[in-house]
């Protein structure tokens, strides 16, 4: 693996450098009388020219309606008050409307979230980024139509003259990103929020992104980066500050937070990022996620024999004399394509081989349009492979479906990367359940019984079944999921991007549940992520997909040590890399 980079960045502005936004006591409430809550107390920051400050925090924590404040966006029904806030040198405290939206695009330029629901559908890019030109500059439109090419060409975008008459619909993610940077910088601002930038980006294009922002901080442009994740403002940021609970828990210099972090909640955001290193342990603190008595039964009582919890055997030839063990499940040659609108067939996976034991771990990765989530419905029996086979205990599925044999389906469950959309939003939590439980042929009069089972299981109270999604946390929903995959007591699951939308804390949560249900239960999993640091934490061996083809597999050391292809190197050389902390350092 090449060597982690340096935590050195471009010379911080000079103190005569005056802040380009200043922030002092800010306290955020909404809601009115005995419902008023207070989401954001007593903040203060600054920002100069050239330097980035990294706001990190889970949801909930205030940090994107503290950086909404910055420019006026706080939102109505707020109530904003504090001892002191400039904006260039300017009291911006008394400011309306109509001040902020003239200083919105000209001179401060605000990066969304989601891309996709910020660009305006019924938009081109073009039109889009050129919206801000027209209101904020004097060049014609030929001019404007000049310049939008420029500014898509500058942010990475390729064939920008084709993308400008494209909607965003037609675009992938890292290209409605940078469609988006190009519309916050196009006139130029001093200034810059961006609100999660990278967030559910493949690694390559979100490190493409911090590359890009980066750029931009060198061109003296001050920023605001809102994230939930330290590893992937490591390497942009100047300063970060910590927030919790609506307050800024902690503050330093990147350094000093990555390296020697003094609050036990930033403590517990750095321990809980999976890597290589976290391997084998536990992201969260105390005991198994699943007890040793919980009442909750299950196929086995504990781990199959010779399971070997967080390790998996790719089909590779052994020593002459090695016998490898039966596989649970192998995928030989599978191949799929699908028909395009000019007549031709796009191939989505292009002979794909595996074999997953009991009690073991295969890692797929590759980015958006790899085929991995094919490669899953393929492998689930959902969807058939025009080519290739797959076989559970040795059967093919249309073997299993000629002869009736339900026990096979049933040993194969999935959990969805969006858990909400997979749910019926009209359902309890209770009836979520027990449809699997009735699908899986339990008794009628266990079925409660059952539901009450898999929510201790998966560390869910018994009073959350009578809760339906939308009222469920992020993480409590992939709980539910993971209870509904395991109400037919499955043998192997595949994990579709399970934890990629979670707060990181929340994700450890989850990554450390799934490990105690493997150990538990000798359960075999199929992990698909673009996350390679979830991959390195869960995996012992990985399948490295692109364009539908398999690049590279093998132990996960070894891949990532001595990939065989540039992409693989690639992907490593994207993963965001941490000084080494110890999660048994405390300071007093």
């Amino acid at each position: 693996m090449s060597p982690a980079p340096a935590l050195t960045h471009q010379p911080a502005p000079s103190p005569a450098a005056g802040p380009v936004v200043e922030l002092e006591g800010l306290t955020v409430e909404f809601g009115r009388g005995s419902h008023r809550r207070e989401v954001v107390r007593d903040v203060t920051l600054s920002i100069r020219p050239g330097e980035c400050l990294a706001l990190v925090g889970e949801s909930g924590s205030g940090k994107s309606v503290t950086a909404r404040t910055l420019v006026g966006l706080t939102g109505p029904g707020a109530h904003v008050r504090s001892r002191s806030q400039r904006f260039n040198g300017q009291d911006a405290s008394g400011w309306g409307e109509r001040q902020w939206t003239r200083v919105r695009g000209t001179e401060a330029g605000f990066i969304l979230q989601d891309a996709l629901s910020s660009l305006d559908s019924l938009r081109t890019v073009g039109n889009e980024v050129g919206e801000v030109l027209r209101l904020h500059t004097e060049l014609d439109r030929a001019a404007r139509r000049e310049r939008v090419v420029d500014l898509l060409a500058s942010v990475g975008v390729p064939d920008p003259e084709v993308r400008a008459s494209q909607y965003p619909h037609q675009l992938s993610g890292g290209l409605r990103q940078r469609a988006l940077i190009a519309s916050a910088i196009a006139a130029d601002p001093g200034f810059l929020i961006a609100d999660e930038p990278t967030t559910a980006l493949d690694a390559t294009i979100a490190a493409q992104v911090l590359r890009l922002l980066g750029g931009l901080k060198d061109a003296r442009t001050g920023m605001l980066v809102v994230s939930h994740d330290l590893a992937v403002v490591a390497d942009l940021a100047d300063r970060v500050a910590v927030m919790r609970n609506g307050v800024i828990v902690e503050e330093g210099s990147v350094q000093a937070i990555l390296q020697d972090p003094r609050h036990p909640y930033t403590q517990g955001l750095l321990a809980a990022i999976p890597s290589r290193a976290s391997r084998g342990s536990r992201l969260t603190g105390g005991p198994a996620a699943v007890r040793a008595d919980s009442t909750a039964s299950g196929r086995v009582s504990g781990p199959a024999p010779g399971a070997t919890t967080g390790a998996t055997t790719v089909a590779t030839t052994g020593a002459a004399g090695d016998v490898p063990p039966a596989a649970l499940l192998t995928v030989e040659g599978i191949t799929k394509s699908y028909p395009t609108p000019d007549g031709t067939r796009r191939t989505a996976v292009d002979g794909v081989s595996f074999a997953l034991h009991t009690g073991s771990t295969l890692g797929i990765v590759g980015e958006s349009g790899s085929g991995k989530s094919t490669v899953a419905r393929i492998t689930l029996g959902v969807e058939a492979a025009d080519a290739g086979s797959v076989r559970v205990h040795g059967r093919s599925w249309d073997e299993h479906r000629a002869s009736r044999d339900l026990s096979a389906r049933r040993s194969v469950q999935m959990i969805y990367q969006d858990p909400l959309h997979s749910f019926d939003p009209r359902k309890t939590v209770r009836q979520v359940i027990g449809q699997a439980v009735a699908a899986a042929g339990t008794p009628r009069a266990a079925r409660a019984g059952r539901v009450l089972e898999l929510l201790d299981l998966v560390g869910l109270p018994a009073d959350r079944a009578r809760s339906r999604p939308l009222d469920l946390s992020g993480g409590q929903r992939q709980r539910v999921a993971i209870a509904r995959a395991l109400a037919a007591d499955p043998e192997i699951i595949i994990c579709d991007e399970p934890v990629s939308a979670l707060d990181v804390s929340v994700q450890a949560r989850i990554l450390d549940l799934l490990t105690d249900l493997q150990q538990r239960f000798g359960l075999s999993y199929l992990f698909i992520s673009h996350d390679l640091g979830v991959i390195q934490h869960v995996s012992r061996d990985v399948l490295v997909l692109k364009d539908g083809a398999v690049l590279d597999h093998g132990p996960v050391d070894d891949v990532f040590d001595d990939p065989r292809h540039e992409y693989t190197r690639q992907l490593i050389n994207a993963i965001p890399e941490l000084p080494a902390f110890r999660k048994d350092q405390v300071h007093p």
